[in-house]
């Protein structure tokens, strides 16, 4: 075998993420970035906007041309042998439309993140792109990934509080959008729940332990992200959705936290 095939053989898996890009590097493309590196997959980007954000406080985001967003997908899908897609923050109903016109042909598995809210509450979508994500995108998707906001927001419910409400939040979604469905109960208290109803409406539940002191940013980023790269593998979606909740698990146990200039001053007072 030559060169040029031996590394053909040993290139890694291809993902596509279509999201936005955060200065802070917690969430969006550069946290999209990250776990596919970490997880041996190469993972190509489009961006639909600049954020400036660091956790817990939203102070701007600059939407790009939709134009451009559809040639950087365009260009991506047809120069690199991709093997899935998900997609991030799309904030406007012109963006959802142009990204599903460019979606349509390709039938990729596509984890979409429906990011709607930020953890700080900010709103990271306009509120007129929601009708559109439910007629053009989530028909592409092989998997919808909302938190607990998000699902009441496209369910137009109320608040889901309590574990029990899961299932039947998560299965009313899997019947409404015809895609399996992964509500993740991270906001809920006590220990992190999570609930996959597959398109067969097999249900499929994970528990974590609640791991206290931390503050969370981009984790739902980072899970869509995991769970893309593993489909990219090959798994099966039990199985990459369960990768990608023992990945997040253990990145948020293994956290780290920096002093800031203004502590540290503190220190030599």
């Amino acid at each position: 075998m030559d060169n040029y095939s031996q590394h053909v053989l040993d290139a890694p898996p291809v993902i596509l993420t279509v999201a936005g890009s955060d200065c802070s590097a917690g969430a969006g493309l550069q946290a999209d970035l990250k776990t596919a590196h970490t997880l041996g997959v190469h993972a190509l980007t489009a961006v639909t906007c600049v954020v400036s954000e660091v956790p817990g406080q939203v102070h701007g985001i600059q939407e790009m041309e939709t134009s451009m967003v559809a040639d950087q997908v365009r260009l991506c899908l047809s120069s690199f042998p991709v093997k899935a897609i998900k997609t991030g923050m799309l904030y406007s109903p012109q963006i959802v439309s142009v990204l599903a016109a460019e979606l349509y042909e390709w039938k990729l598995p596509l984890v979409v993140d429906p990011v709607m809210i930020a953890t700080a509450g900010s709103p990271l979508m306009m509120q007129e792109a929601i009708e559109v994500y439910e007629a053009e995108l989530m028909p592409l998707a092989t998997l919808l990934t909302p938190n607990l906001d998000e699902a009441a927001a496209l369910l137009g419910s109320s608040p889901i509080t309590e574990p029990d409400q899961l299932k039947d939040a998560a299965s009313e979604m899997a019947y409404r959008y015809k895609c399996a469905i992964l509500l993740k109960g991270g906001h809920l208290e006590g220990e992190c729940i999570d609930v996959l109803v597959g398109q067969d409406s097999r249900v499929y539940e994970w528990k974590h332990p609640r791991i206290s002191d931390v503050s969370t940013h981009g984790t739902g980023c980072t899970l869509s992200a995991a769970i893309t790269a593993s489909l990219a593998k090959g798994m099966p979606l039990p199985m990459a959705v369960e990768t990608g909740l023992d990945f997040v698990y253990n990145a948020i146990a293994d956290y780290y936290r920096w002093m800031l200039p203004r502590q540290v001053d503190a220190l030599k007072v």
